[in-house]
């Protein structure tokens, strides 16, 4: 498998409220659950463009109830206590099927430019870690051409500093890493609006 380039999408299985907590106490939980089903699938849509890349879906909840999501990609169930170590577990299983570039998103970004997503391989040519911050203080994109176990763990998950104590652990160990531009996660109302006016403008 040289040269071999994987792209994992962490994800949870749409199901009524158990998705975008935070957005949901904004918008109603109906909304939250048709708004993640939505970005979920417009995610999948971008990333099938994607060539000469292999790509498996790390879900959450029960798989058996939608099925339709795991068409484009090999599904395989979280492993870990937090999002760090359900992380840290993917990528590590993705090494260890021999692959040398690794990268993993959310569905969170839905429009995320798919050349982002080639750029963040390419860049694992000259660098051992690439990171695409988000405008929340944490990233949606993360890659390595190496097991770097300590990237995902003392990590705050869900604060604003996981970018900043992210690109801190990779200093102190002196790892070289590239970042990406900053794009967006659609977590609060004024997001969602802004991914919506994107999505009209098409």
């Amino acid at each position: 498998m040289n040269n071999k380039s994987a792209l994992g999408i962490m994800f949870r299985i749409p199901e009524y409220g158990k998705v975008k907590k935070r957005l949901a106490a904004q918008i109603g939980l109906d909304m939250a659950l048709k708004t993640y089903a939505a970005m979920l699938y417009e995610t999948i849509d971008n990333i099938s463009k994607l060539t000469d890349i292999d790509i498996y879906g790390f879900y959450e909840g029960l798989a058996s109830t939608q099925n339709d999501i795991f068409k484009k990609f090999q599904p395989m169930p979280q492993k870990g206590k937090d999002l760090g170590e359900k992380m840290l577990n993917a990528v590590q299983w993705l090494f260890e099927k021999g692959y040398n570039k690794i990268v993993l998103i959310g569905a969170d970004s839905p429009d995320l430019p798919i050349y982002y997503i080639r750029d963040a391989f390419s860049k694992l040519n000259h660098h051992e870690l690439v990171i695409g911050p988000a405008g929340d203080g944490g990233y949606y994109l993360i890659g390595m051409n190496k097991p770097l176990n300590n990237i995902f763990k003392d990590i705050q998950w869900g604060s604003s500093n996981v970018m900043k104590d992210t690109i801190s652990i990779a200093k102190n160990e002196g790892i070289r890493y590239f970042l990406l531009p900053e794009w967006y996660d659609i977590d609060d109302a004024e997001n969602l609006r802004k991914w919506k006016k994107q999505q009209s403008a098409k």
